[in-house]
């Protein structure tokens, strides 16, 4: 019966991970870096960016030095978010690689 047991909350998690998955992947965030906006879901997929006229007249190397900080910015955003997903699925309790 313990086996049973097991099995039923393996299948419970399995789906409680789809669900957060789900949650993660359809939660958008804006960041906006110094005139520079993101659009970023909380599994770190990027779906925008986008680059102010102003700032395209600056020089290559200051370009990529904002674009990389945003970029950045924007990691640190949907990891926290990511972060307060995996702790309400597992209680507070740190599981490696969540």
């Amino acid at each position: 019966m313990e086996l049973f047991k097991m099995a039923k909350e393996a299948m419970n998690m399995r789906s409680k991970m789809k669900d957060i998955d789900n949650r993660l992947r359809n939660q958008v965030l804006d960041v906006e870096y110094k005139g520079i906006k993101i659009k970023i879901n909380a599994k770190n997929e990027f779906l925008s960016l986008n680059v102010p006229e102003y700032l395209l007249k600056e020089k290559k190397e200051k370009i990529e030095k904002l674009i990389l900080s945003a970029f950045e910015e924007a990691c640190k955003k949907a990891q926290s978010v990511m972060t307060e997903e995996a702790k309400k699925l597992t209680g507070g309790m740190k599981i490696p690689g969540l």
